[in-house]
């Protein structure tokens, strides 16, 4: 059977990079840890870290690196031999590379687009010499001079690493554009297409869908969707996306600890899970009007939930009494939460 996502190979999280870009973000190495736990348990296919040329980072990365049983750890480090040597000697199993070709910052670096693809060069040669993984990105691939942007992916296609990297870093794309943008890419290069979608339009999850269905192969996400202002492709958001697209490119993933794991991180960052994310306790599975109310107990819960709340480790609630609930009465959801399950308010 034909899936839209013929092309999924994997998520990369950046919970433990990206993620510490939200404001509220101050995750300690012990908070690392525990967040490395529930990503490991949630089965996600390789984990984002930062950039280990700073001293703290490093440590802390050696210190990830160093716990068993986990996905492959990935450092982003920009297109400098020194990020690159501080990775390789951190013990992680990759490096993903980001390069720019903004005329400003090539001038404040005083460098030209040759010298910087010269670099790019000499940093992946030096990553597959210490047996990384390799991505290539350009930082704000959708506002960038698009001959030049694709002409430094397709440069490092032909060094021979793993992925290239599209970033919507302003969250503006749409996903006409990503689905043009990476079917052009795609017939370009040969190796493995990562997507990294901000979220300032509300974009970002369709944004990764559409990309994967035009061909990329792996997608960024974080918990709750935190990061850099409004934040990226949430975790959960595409799992269940995923779920519902095609269950067999799901099956390897452990969603029934989505709920835990986006509650914890919820409650590191001092804040309540968003109300619009499925993993929101209170809110993620609440039946209130008087028409669902009836429809589920008469019908069962499919009518109303795309997916049971149990698949991602939440609980629904069965709101009556209000001035929208209709005639539904506490029997009703009683004998409802008997055969179901949920909870009555």
């Amino acid at each position: 059977m034909f899936s839209p996502f013929q092309h999924y190979k994997g998520i990369i999280d950046s919970t433990l990079r990206e993620g510490r870009q939200y404001r509220f973000a101050d995750f300690d190495l012990e908070k690392q840890i525990r967040i490395l736990a529930h990503l490991t348990k949630i089965g996600v296919d390789r984990v984002e870290l930062g950039n280990p040329v700073s001293p703290q980072t490093e440590t802390e990365v050696r210190a990830l690196a160093r716990i068993p049983d986990r996905p492959p750890l990935l450092c982003h480090v920009r297109n400098r031999q020194c990020d690159l040597q501080a990775a390789a000697g951190c013990g992680i199993d990759g490096v993903n590379i980001l390069c720019t070709i903004q005329p400003e910052r090539m001038r404040l670096m005083n460098t030209s687009l040759e010298e910087y693809l010269e670099q790019l060069r000499v940093n992946v040669v030096f990553a597959h010499e210490h047996h990384l993984e390799v991505r290539v990105s350009v930082e704000d691939f959708f506002h960038s001079d698009r001959s030049q942007a694709m002409h430094v992916l397709q440069f490092a296609d032909q060094l021979g690493v793993d992925r290239v990297g599209v970033a919507d870093t302003l969250g503006v794309a749409m996903p006409w554009d990503v689905d043009l943008t990476v079917r052009e890419l795609r017939r370009s290069v040969q190796c493995d297409i990562e997507v990294h979608f901000h979220n300032d339009l509300g974009q970002a999850n369709s944004n990764a869908l559409s990309a994967v269905r035009s061909g990329a192969n792996w997608v960024d996400t974080t918990l709750l969707g935190i990061g850099e202002r409004i934040g990226i492709t949430a975790l959960s958001v595409f799992l269940v996306s995923l779920y519902q697209i095609d269950p067999g490119a799901c099956s390897r993933y452990h969603l029934q600890h989505l709920t835990e794991a986006e509650n914890r991180v919820a409650s590191m960052i001092q804040h309540d899970v968003p109300l619009n994310l499925p993993t929101n306790r209170d809110n993620g599975f609440s039946h209130k009007a008087g028409i669902h109310l009836h429809g589920l107990i008469h019908l069962g819960p499919t009518l109303y939930e795309p997916y049971s709340p149990e698949m991602i480790g939440n609980a629904r609630h069965l709101v009556v009494g209000s001035a929208v609930s209709g005639k539904t009465t506490l029997s009703d959801v009683r004998h409802f939460h008997e055969k179901y399950g949920g909870e009555l308010e």
